[in-house]
């Protein structure tokens, strides 16, 4: 009984810490992070799997976008790595201190890599609405 007791419990902790976050509608990220993601079911928002410092290294893993907010060159650049089959597209506001402003984004097309960039002295970004598609128009929104 015991042993059995036991083994129960080591069950629930292990599926207890193999859960996913909850799904956030915003994501913010500042420059030097790099944070990779899934999007939610039917676009509920972003599910973060791992947030570090520094830029991202290694190959992105499939039904992911990994997000990297870097300096280079006196220019802030956000580089999205979209490791889904379809189309993703999402919003995004430049946060200056107290001020929050939308800023023009681009579709990340199937299994590809984009990278935005800004003169700006920006603290993060807050991104939001992510959503999959399989038709996008390229056209910077």
């Amino acid at each position: 009984m015991l042993r059995t007791l036991v083994m129960l419990l080591l069950a629930a902790q292990t599926a207890a810490s193999a859960q996913e976050a909850a799904p956030t509608p915003t994501l913010a990220i500042a420059p030097g992070e790099t944070v990779t993601v899934r999007i939610a079911d039917n676009d509920a928002g972003f599910v973060v799997l791992s947030r570090g410092q520094g830029e991202a290294s290694g190959a992105r893993a499939e039904n992911t976008i990994r997000f990297s907010f870097v300096g280079m060159s006196g220019m802030l650049m956000l580089q999205v790595e979209n490791g889904y089959g379809r189309a993703f597209t999402y919003e995004a506001r430049m946060v200056r201190g107290r001020r929050a402003e939308r800023t023009s984004i681009c579709p990340v097309l199937a299994h590809i890599v984009t990278i935005e960039s800004w003169q700006d002295a920006i603290d993060r970004l807050e991104l939001s609405a992510p959503h999959l598609s399989d038709q996008v128009a390229m056209a910077c929104r």
